[in-house]
């Protein structure tokens, strides 16, 4: 196997697997630093139009020690809450102003951790693959 091809299969495979590691750890972080449950109130439903198809995003208020905080889920495709409902969220204590939603938020992190993961897996093997053929 040549060794330029070697590198750019493990390059592109690599490119693919750092933003996979810092997605789950983002995700990590979120889990592991948000501890409390509170209820949310959903003030907004965000529309946005990126080419051919529209996301939605839940903007949330919640109050902590008399302070209300606004923040905005992740992309939801499925079961989108209405303006008014009420949602369980889950935040920081120690800084309140971070939070997400528990289902929503840490599924799209898990999922793109995965799909990144995949595709960065793929020309790896076929690297050691080749390799392991031709030797």
């Amino acid at each position: 196997m040549e060794p330029g091809l070697a590198f750019t299969l493990c390059g592109l495979g690599i490119c693919f697997l750092i933003p996979a590691f810092i997605l789950g750890f983002i995700n990590r972080s979120k889990t592991t630093r948000c501890t409390v449950t509170t209820v949310a109130t959903v003030k907004d439903i965000l529309a946005k139009n990126s080419g051919d198809s529209l996301s939605f995003y839940p903007l949330y208020e919640y109050e902590v020690n008399n302070v209300l905080y606004t923040n905005t889920g992740a992309y939801l495709s499925h079961h989108v809450p209405q303006k008014g409902a009420k949602i369980e969220i889950r935040y920081n204590p120690d800084n309140p102003k971070k939070s997400y939603i528990p289902g929503y938020d840490t599924k799209v992190y898990k999922l793109l951790s995965i799909i990144f993961s995949v595709i960065g897996m793929i020309p790896i093997l076929v690297c050691a693959i080749i390799f392991f053929a031709i030797n």
